[in-house]
Parts: structure tokens; sequence; C-alpha cells
């Protein structure tokens, strides 16, 4: 159980655009502005957040005008509820369910125990209130990517690691040591029971603590990095990232927009990065780069 969660949890329910890249630009305003989770019906998106600091009011009106900003819209009604947690965590626990990502790997919930074929991989989750449950296009994609990538006894570090799902992989695809670097607590305490439920405790670190452009401090360099962040973050860390990798590491990009991805090339390219392999689902892009030899 997850310690200091809140008793409830701000429900907002937005209309849902029929335009999938315009409720993509939704969606992700809504993850930087705190979201938990966001659930799309067929004419919501229903985004759970917990209390604000601010008036609760004043921080509807501030969702709303960035909403009406990415989608061109100025007639966005956001409507504002609360729910208790218990029923919060009911919710997501009938939407998570088992899934197979790659021929090898398949994810599924804690209180569900699919069978798997034989010499697969069996990725086991409670996602708490972290990001990473392998229901959203960019975490799928970054487990495509892993997967072939990854080689026994490499050092791996993933940057914003949520629910701690990019870092478990890895370490199930024979990572020897795996960094997982996330700033929220919530999503520290998640990723470290669900390294328990993986049973690669030993081999995963996880740390609470910022990323910033001077890549990661006190770290021998890593055989390859995993970021599943939004492309906004992303473009002014390339240049740290570059120097925490080994001359010839990887890295794997996501929470990038197909129409976002010309530009991340792009500002790879400035980092001394070579694109290596794409990844497409949906509306989002995850893209693979190598540093040279």
């Amino acid at each position: 159980m997850i310690e200091g969660v809140p008793d409830r949890w701000m429900v907002l329910r937005v209309p849902r655009p029929q335009d999938e890249s315009r409720r993509d630009l939704m969606v992700e305003v809504l993850l930087e502005c705190g979201a938990r989770g966001v659930e799309e019906r067929d004419d919501l998106l229903v985004i759970y957040l917990p209390p604000p600091s601010e008036d609760p009011q004043a921080f509807v009106r501030r969702v709303t005008r960035e909403l009406e900003r990415v989608s061109g819209s100025h007639e966005i009604a956001v409507e504002l509820d609360w729910q208790p947690h218990e029923a919060w965590e009911e919710r997501w626990r009938t939407h998570f369910k088992p899934r197979r990502i790659t021929e090898r790997i398949t994810v599924a919930p804690s209180w569900e125990r699919p069978e798997v074929p034989p010499g697969t991989l069996l990725l086991t989750l409670d996602p708490g209130i972290a990001f990473g449950t392998s229901d959203h296009p960019t975490t799928r994609g970054c487990i495509r990517m892993l997967d072939g990538r990854v080689r026994p006894g490499d050092r791996v570090a993933d940057v914003g690691a949520g629910s701690g799902i990019l870092a478990i992989t890895a370490a199930l695809l024979g990572a020897a040591d795996v960094l997982a670097i996330e700033l929220d607590p919530w999503a520290c305490q998640a990723a470290r029971e669900n390294l328990l439920l993986n049973g690669v405790e030993e081999r995963v670190r996880v740390r609470a603590a910022p990323i910033t452009s001077k890549g990661l401090p006190g770290e021998p360099p890593f055989d390859g990095i995993v970021a599943n962040i939004e492309s906004s973050i992303l473009t002014p860390l390339l240049p740290g990232l570059r120097s925490a990798l080994e001359d010839g590491g990887w890295l794997i990009l996501s929470g990038i927009l197909r129409t976002e991805s010309e530009a991340s090339v792009v500002a790879a390219a400035a980092a001394d990065l070579g694109l290596d392999g794409v990844d497409e689902e949906g509306d989002w892009w995850t893209g693979a780069f190598v540093t040279p030899d």
C-alpha cells in the first residue's frame, strides 16, 4: 500500500475531441498538470488528480486555459467532482488487463496470473498511483524497443520511471544493473513494490531525483537509457543523456507525437545521437538512437 496517498481524488471530466492528435495533446497537458490517470470514454476524458495545493476552482480554470490553448477551442467545459481513493483504485483495476507486448513479454496486473508460453517473460505490475501499465502506446513502444536491445550484463537507466515498468523490463531481459530515476516519491514507492513482485530488487535501484542537462552525476556510463517523458522535457535533456552513455550505447526516447518526431531527430543529432530504429502506434512515436563507437 502506498503511504501518504490522498483520501480523495479530484475528478475532471473533459469533452473528448474526435481528432486523435488534438486528443493526445490534451492528454499530454493533463499529465503535465499532475494527472495520475486519464480514462478515455466514448465522448469524455476522465482525469484523476490528487487535490491541488491551490484553490480547486482556480486550478480548473488554469487547466481549462491550457486545454483550450492546445486544442484550438475556446468552449471547453471542464466538470469538477471528487472521488474516494478506494473507488479510484477499484476503477483502475477494472481497466488494467494482461497484455502481450512482444513475442516474449507479457504485462499483467498483480491480481491476475495469465498463462504465458514457455520461455517467455511475465512482468507483474501494481501501478498504484504511478504512470506506466502498458495501456499507453508510448510504454508499449519502449518495451518493444527494449526487447532486442538489452543484452545480458548491460547497465541501463530508466529516466522518469513511474511504476518501474521499463526498468523491470530491462532487468527481466538480462540487464545486470538498472537505475530507475523518478522525481515523484509516490511513484518511487510503487516502483520499489513492483521490483519485489518481479524478483528484480537486487538488480534495480530506485532513486528519487531530478534529471538535468548535466546527465547522471556520480554514475559510470550506461550501455543504454530509456526515457518516456514529454518531448518538451526530453529535448533540453539530450546532451546530458548523451554524456551518460558509453560510446556505442543506445538511447530510447518516447512520449513523442508523430508530428514532433522530425524535430526530435534533429535535436538528437545535435547531441551526437543517430537514429537507429522507430516504433509507431497511433499518433505516438518512439525512437531508438545510438552514439558513435
